[in-house]
């Protein structure tokens, strides 16, 4: 993870990719699950680029998790975006504490992609809602795959049903769907 911590302020330019009508769609989606002022864990969040207009979309708290206190040195101050430095194998928050997770270009960088879903599925409340954005490892993503793996990046792709089974097998059920571009995403329920 050590070129997250040189790389992070051209993550923070990337973010800027993020447009209003993007925050609004993501919102949709998880709007379902987070009540007026509930709480949202973006999980390997980086910049916060997400977390400040998902806040702001929402009108929830959102907790920017991130390994590399590097990335959260960019996250833009706002009264409803907070940061904390950990990982997705160990989240520190307790059982149900959220009310939804986003973890967006993410997952594939988890060491223990197992350990990780186990910990989302605690940290999110049963009946919360767990949005993961990916990229497909078909198509023409395939340089970013070479290039996060020449990068010693852990870079352990899944294709759309694949995540889908991976996570409902661990506990937060749902769907894949394609995005537009070469993306997909994984929209899913915590059981139990």
């Amino acid at each position: 993870m050590s070129f997250f911590r040189y790389a992070a302020p051209i993550f923070k330019v990337a973010g800027r990719r993020w447009s209003q009508h993007d925050f609004q769609i993501l919102a949709s989606r998880l709007r379902p699950f987070i009540p007026l002022h509930g709480k949202l864990l973006d999980l390997a969040g980086g910049t916060g680029d997400l977390a400040v207009g998902l806040a702001d979309a929402l009108n929830a708290e959102v907790v920017v998790l991130d390994a590399t206190p590097q990335m959260l040195r960019h996250v833009s101050s706002h009264p409803l975006v907070s940061v904390r430095v950990g990982v997705a194998e160990a989240i520190p928050f307790p059982a149900g504490y959220f009310d939804g997770l986003l973890c967006s270009d993410a997952f594939h960088h988890f060491s223990d992609q197992d350990v990780a879903v186990h910990e989302m599925a605690r940290v999110v409340r049963p009946g919360g809602g767990v949005l993961v954005l990916e990229m497909n490892p078909r198509g023409l993503w395939s340089p970013v795959i070479l290039l996060e793996r020449l990068l010693k990046e852990p870079a352990s792709f899944m294709s759309p049903d694949q995540l889908a089974q991976f996570f409902s097998a661990r506990g937060i059920v749902g769907n894949s769907s394609l995005q537009k571009g070469l993306g997909y995403s994984f929209l899913g329920t915590v059981v139990g």
